[in-house]
């Protein structure tokens, strides 16, 4: 019995302790042709990034997920931060895009970047214990 109780609070302290965090599945376009597929997990308000190489440019995209709400509707909120790496590596951002996400179902960003191609991102968000 003693035993059984032993076991018992270990898994509620285990489960007391354990991270919040985020599956991010994405697909990266680029004027409408996918460029890569990257998957991400990131804990609840911790910052995660993928850079994307092409011809002429390093592309980076930065987020942050946490719980949110918007007009009472719960989701996921994304914060993103898009930009381009320079020769000399210093970030400059072009975008600050935000989604609220529902949790397994597609949510769709789209910005131009300085070359004038359009940066397309969907991404479904999955809620993990980590």
């Amino acid at each position: 019995m003693k035993f059984g109780v032993l076991i018992s609070c270990l898994l509620v302290s285990v489960s007391a302790f354990a991270t919040h965090g985020y599956k991010l599945d994405m697909e990266l376009s680029v004027d409408g042709k996918n460029v890569s597929s990257p998957r991400l997990m990131v804990l609840e308000g911790k910052k995660g990034s993928i850079t994307q190489e092409s011809s002429n440019e390093k592309t980076f995209i930065e987020v942050v997920a946490k719980e949110g709400w918007v007009e009472n509707h719960k989701g996921i909120m994304l914060n993103f931060k898009v930009g381009y790496i320079g020769a000399d590596g210093q970030k400059t951002i072009f975008a600050n895009p935000q989604v609220l996400a529902k949790e397994n179902e597609p949510a769709q960003i789209t910005v131009e970047n300085q070359n004038h191609e359009k940066l397309s991102l969907s991404v479904i968000a999955t809620r993990k214990s980590l």
